[in-house]
């Protein structure tokens, strides 16, 4: 939650949890031209599209909270594979307080979009057309539980990235009540395809000068 009698911070991080198929790639360019477009801000991200990644984001991440300046900002991208929040939760406790003990602000940030709009996104240039449908969901059927699948829903993303899925068997019940307790206790600015409001947010948190956002919907790097 974020305090805005103290807005804007002096310092801190923008910590950007990027989910598949959600305008993130518009989100991820805005914020690398506000990088270029104001004095100490810096940009940082590591992801990929396999296994080990998440060990070297938390080896990144120990250094981006550390010695932050006054005046200085640092912006942090995590997507596919960088962090895994339902197995590793106690780091953004971690991170949080570290960059708090400095006097500065945490801000973490995602954005939702509904969910048939989501899903027709993900099956658009990104998947093979020719995959049946019983193909593309039949790591979403009840027996399948620990099945990563051919695409994310996005309570899987928030909960499970793309690591391992759902290996205790949580029911859906479950999964939604843990996303919603990681959106409560980590998550600062929390939109739904609301692309103007969280530059809106940012901008008062950070006290930026501001660029224009435009739409992208494919992010490559």
């Amino acid at each position: 939650t974020l305090d805005e009698s103290k807005l804007p911070y002096q310092c801190g991080i923008i910590f950007f949890y990027h989910i598949a198929c959600t305008g993130g790639s518009s989100m991820n360019r805005w914020l690398g031209k506000e990088k270029d477009n104001n004095e100490n801000v810096t940009y940082w991200t590591h992801w990929g599209r396999h296994d080990g990644v998440q060990d070297k984001f938390i080896i990144g991440m120990e250094k981006q909270v550390k010695d932050l300046a006054p005046q200085q900002w640092r912006i942090v991208h995590a997507h596919g594979f960088s962090l895994f929040p339902n197995t590793s939760e106690p780091y953004l406790y971690q991170w949080r307080e570290e960059v708090e003990r400095q006097g500065c602000g945490f801000v973490m940030t995602t954005m939702l979009r509904d969910a048939i709009g989501h899903t027709i996104s993900q099956s658009k240039g990104m998947i093979n057309p020719n995959y049946t449908l019983d193909t593309y969901v039949n790591h979403l059927e009840p027996e399948n539980y620990n099945q990563r699948g051919i695409f994310n829903t996005q309570i899987d993303y928030l909960v499970y990235n793309r690591g391992p899925r759902n290996q205790h068997n949580a029911t859906k019940e479950e999964k939604v009540r843990r996303a919603m307790e990681l959106l409560q206790r980590h998550f600062d600015v929390v939109l739904l395809s609301d692309y103007k409001r969280f530059t809106e947010i940012i901008l008062k948190v950070t006290g930026w000068n501001p660029v224009g956002m435009r739409h992208a919907n494919v992010f490559n790097g």
